[in-house]
């Protein structure tokens, strides 16, 4: 998927919200827990983060990656990993109103977002090929 010259990246229209806080985390430190109300979605400026589902289910995030909308928008609007600082971590955080004025505001956003979490597990089947 090409960007047209004027357009910016889901992460660009994130980065430059008005709305954004920015974390500093030490590594260990979690995020958020499994059954946290979800609030905001985050996106790695430094550093990896792991999503732990649990029974083995575990997902690793670094710079310049988004996550957690899966859960902003879910029926229960309930995180459903833990999600912790594996190295020192800085994170932009968006809370929801703030994303849904972005949709608002950048319609094609949510496409472009769906462009990159396909990517992503189509990157993670690619990789799990080779784990024994």
């Amino acid at each position: 998927m090409s960007a047209s010259p004027n357009s910016k990246t889901p992460l660009a229209l994130i980065s430059e919200h008005r709305d954004i806080d920015r974390w500093t985390l030490p590594t260990g430190s979690l995020v958020f827990r499994h059954g946290d109300f979800a609030d905001a979605i985050y996106v790695v400026e430094q550093g990896l983060v792991e999503l732990d589902g649990g029974r083995g289910s575990r997902v690793r995030y670094g710079i310049g990656e988004l996550f957690f909308y899966e859960d902003l928008v879910s029926p229960d609007q309930r995180h459903s990993t833990d999600a912790k600082a594996l190295t020192p971590l800085a994170l932009i955080r968006l809370d929801r109103t703030g994303f849904l004025t972005l949709i608002h505001q950048h319609p094609t956003l949510v496409v472009d977002l769906i462009a990159l979490q396909h990517r992503r597990l189509r990157q993670q089947r690619a990789d799990a090929r080779h784990v024994y």
